[in-house]
């Protein structure tokens, strides 16, 4: 090939039809360049695992609750995927999986078909499962603090008194009762309502309970015992005069604290009731006597002695009134 033919094909390879081959050589450099930076990868992936027992039974074993795996294939195809959002790998089990290892595979992570999982950690987990029992036990209301001064806890009551529980056999036999939230009564005066729920220690374990449980707690003061001496005696509702015999008498009493502290002995009396006694002639009679003016809340304990001797009199007549006598005519003349 002699030079002009040489300088010819040249020019006919790069110059002719030169903006299609340039065209031409950008479309395969940028196939090129797409096709290695797409080429395959690997991303480290998790997934939540979901274990689901069969009916009757309870998965009383704590697998780990997520599982990591290597997720491999090419670039493009791990961009588009939403590792963060992948579904949960689910076990659903039968009892013949009591007491065993089961493994997770790579065709339970939900990737598309042309990415591979692998490196699942962990291959597998142990499956304990346990026949499911319901028990019903006893509500335990807590209660913390002491009530203020003079004052007690008289009655804790609880609706419902009892509460039905779900759960492994073998954990529902050492339940008795279940404890409640917390009550403080710490220097409280008055009686108090309260809904509260029960406090489950083992997640396993669920309480059967449509409503809140309500504790009432009933407060009140303390009941003392007082005895006060040389209480007065009357009799009442006669039109004799009486002699009571002895006019004053010992009295005992039970109330709150703070009541007896306050009350107005002076005001105490104790009263004979002679109603009947009045249509009778008059006489000596033994009979009880009654408190009165007692504070609200107190109580009579007993009265020393028990019964008192009265006499009834009739009261004196009147005596008659004299006129005054007018001078006669004697006695004018004698003057």
């Amino acid at each position: 090939m002699n030079g002009g033919a040489l300088t010819n094909f040249i020019r006919n390879v790069f110059v002719r039809n030169f903006y299609l081959k340039f065209i031409a050589a950008i479309l395969t450099l940028s196939l090129y360049i797409w096709v290695a930076e797409d080429r395959e990868t690997s991303e480290p992936g998790y997934a939540p695992l979901e274990v689901s027992a069969p009916d009757g039974m309870v998965l009383v074993s704590d697998p780990e609750g997520w599982v990591e795996f290597t997720l491999r294939g090419r670039r493009s195809l791990l961009n588009r995927l939403d590792i963060d959002d992948l579904d949960p790998i689910r076990l659903d089990l039968d009892p013949a999986d009591d007491d065993s290892y089961v493994r997770i595979t790579s065709a339970m992570v939900g990737v598309p078909p042309n990415i591979r999982v692998t490196d699942i950690e962990p291959p597998a987990v142990y499956i304990e499962l346990e026949p499911e029992d319901i028990k019903t036990v006893d509500v335990e209301p807590q209660i913390a603090g002491e009530p203020a001064n003079w004052y007690t806890v008289e009655e804790i009551r609880t609706s419902p008194q009892t509460i039905t529980l779900r759960g492994p056999q073998s954990l529902l036999a050492q339940m008795d009762y279940v404890p409640t939230e917390e009550i403080d009564i710490t220097g409280r005066s008055s009686s108090l309502r309260r809904s509260v729920q029960p406090i489950i220690d083992h997640k396993l374990i669920t309480a059967e309970l449509d409503d809140d449980i309500v504790v009432e707690v009933d407060i009140e003061t303390e009941e003392v015992t007082k005895t006060i001496d040389d209480i007065s005696v009357d009799a009442v509702n006669t039109s004799y005069d009486t002699v009571v015999d002895p006019d004053t008498a010992r009295l005992t009493v039970t109330g709150p604290l703070p009541i007896l502290e306050d009350m107005d002995q002076d005001l105490l009396r104790l009263e004979i009731d002679l109603t009947e006694e009045d249509q009778r002639p008059p006489g000596t009679y033994s009979r009880p006597a009654e408190a009165v003016n007692l504070p609200d809340r107190v109580q009579v304990d007993a009265i020393f002695p028990e019964r008192f001797r009265v006499t009834t009199e009739a009261p004196p007549e009147p005596e008659p009134e004299l006129d005054e006598e007018e001078p006669t005519d004697d006695a004018e003349e004698t003057l």
